[in-house]
Order: C-alpha cells, then structure tokens, then sequence
C-alpha cells in the first residue's frame, strides 16, 4: 500500500471516529434528558413510551 492510500485510509477513520463521537454524545444527551425527567415532552415524543412523574409521590 502506498503511502498516500495509507494517509487516506488514515483520514477515513479519523472522520468514522469522530462521526461516532458525535452520534453517541447526541444518543446520551437525548437519553439523559429523557431519564432525568427534566423535559417530559421529549419523553412523550419517543413512541411508545411512558411516562411516569415521580416527582410528587412520597
């Protein structure tokens, strides 16, 4: 393999990488917020879900 493939095999991961990073942040944010109960209409906006506020409850 030459050395230019190599450095554009290199750059494809380093883009795939970072991609991923931001995907996965994007995925814990949405499920943080979903989990903390701070915004029950994003909870409500996943199908099927259901949301229970425990907030109130002895």
């Amino acid at each position: 393999m030459s050395r230019s493939n190599r450095s554009h095999v290199n750059d494809v991961w380093n883009v795939s990488v970072i991609a991923l990073v931001i995907v996965l942040a994007g995925l814990l944010y949405v499920f943080g917020a979903a989990m903390s109960g701070d915004s029950i209409k994003l909870t409500e906006s996943v199908r099927g879900a259901e949301v229970f506020d425990t907030r109130n409850l002895p």
